[in-house]
């Protein structure tokens, strides 16, 4: 498994990969919190990202609110101190989890866990709303074509004293000549209709 740590101090590094070793895990990456971490994790993307920091504040807040919007991997903030409404806000900004004080190897082992399995659900979650805007989108374009081919079919049945068959069937004639969808025909119709009138 390839844990990647950013960190605020040298102690915080060195704690924090001594904790993370004990709990049966290796450290692959290191970055400091003022460095350009962002990118470098994005390039190298580890299965755990460990960000192991003082006092959480507004900064890391904003960066992890665009590290959550990409969905790169779970992330576990580690805080020297920090009161529950600071805890709740740095889950809320895109943290799988986030601990204050001190941890145990096995509590360390738990929270690498959860946090997999977050990221997992966090993941599933955000596929299943593109599906479901992707399933939105191809329901109003069907939606919408539906009321463009009878607004055409009526165009024609007006122009050419057509019945609604006969209007029908020429906007299909029209698709299968042209190659397009009978939607896409019903549009052209109406755009011209609006030019001629």
């Amino acid at each position: 498994m390839s844990i990647a740590i950013i960190y605020e101090s040298l102690d915080y590094q060195n704690s924090t990969v001594l904790l993370l070793d004990e709990a049966g895990y290796t450290v692959n990456l290191t970055y400091e919190l003022n460095s350009a971490w962002f990118d470098a994790i994005k390039k190298d993307v580890p299965d755990v990202l460990v960000i192991s920091i003082g006092v959480p504040d507004d900064k890391l807040k904003i960066q992890l609110a665009h590290f959550k919007e990409q969905v790169i991997c779970p992330v576990i903030v580690l805080a020297n101190k920090a009161d529950i409404d600071i805890t709740q806000d740095i889950v809320l900004a895109g943290a799988d989890s986030c601990v204050t004080g001190e941890i145990s190897t096995q509590r360390m082992q738990s929270l690498v866990e959860i946090s997999l399995a977050r990221f997992k659900v966090t993941r599933c979650h955000i596929k299943e709303i593109e599906d479901l805007n992707k399933n939105i989108e191809i329901l109003e374009t069907r939606l919408s074509d539906r009321k463009n081919i009878e607004k055409a079919k009526g165009l024609l049945m007006d122009s050419y004293k057509m019945n609604e068959d006969d209007a029908y069937n020429a906007m299909r004639r029209m698709a299968m000549d042209t190659g397009n969808k009978l939607g896409e025909v019903a549009r052209n119709l109406i755009s011209m209709s609006k030019v001629l009138s």
